[in-house]
């Protein structure tokens, strides 16, 4: 679960980004596409595009070594990747339910065999690579077609997702080392259920309204 933990991380330590960020695609972001995709881009942004970068680029790891221009740096980007996304969201629908739904995949697969400790005869790397990629096609195609309805679906769970990290990680007191036990990984289960019914109940709601 080392992966998972290092992209919870980011959502932990800088949480009043991660809340703010998750409130709104949890409650709000049906009504607003397009900020909402932007938002999207700022949480890939902080969350997974920049950490990677720094990580692979000894020489950026070194300027950013001080905290504040890390974290100077990291919104930065992050608002760079919104207003990207923002721009050019519906020419890139198709890549966008891809990477989206695809990620969910693989930290899915990864965590059923992690939870339940499956044993592979092969590097379960390629299973984890083939969920990703066959839902990440399926999420592109249908997130093309219909990219209101199922950005505004994306929001609701990425909204969860967000909002039940920071959670956990209060719980855990930043120590993410221990989310895969199985007490404290099906309590981030049920905060992250409630919370995307409760995005469900809220959201329909105000339509039918």
């Amino acid at each position: 679960m080392a992966e998972l933990e290092h992209y919870l991380r980011p959502l932990y330590d800088y949480w009043y980004y991660s809340l703010i960020a998750g409130v709104f695609l949890l409650f709000a972001a049906k009504f607003v596409e397009k900020l909402s995709v932007a938002i999207f881009g700022f949480i890939i942004g902080i969350n997974m595009l920049f950490p990677a970068i720094v990580e692979r680029v000894p020489q950026i790891k070194e300027w950013l070594s001080n905290p504040t221009y890390y974290q100077i740096s990291m919104v930065v980007f992050g608002v760079i990747t919104a207003a990207v996304l923002y721009a050019i969201y519906k020419s890139i629908t198709f890549i966008f339910g891809f990477l989206i739904v695809g990620a969910l995949g693989y930290y899915i697969a990864n965590f059923i065999i992690g939870y339940f400790g499956i044993t592979l005869s092969f590097d379960p790397l390629y299973l984890y690579a083939g969920v990703a990629v066959v839902l990440g096609i399926l999420g592109g195609i249908v997130t093309y077609k219909k990219s209101a309805e199922v950005i505004g679906i994306l929001s609701i769970l990425v909204g969860a997702g967000t909002i039940s990290a920071v959670i956990i990680g209060f719980i855990l007191k930043g120590d993410f080392s221990k989310v895969d036990e199985p007490f404290f990984s099906s309590v981030a289960i049920v905060i992250f259920l409630i919370l995307v019914i409760s995005g469900f109940v809220i959201n329909f709601k105000k339509k039918k309204e």
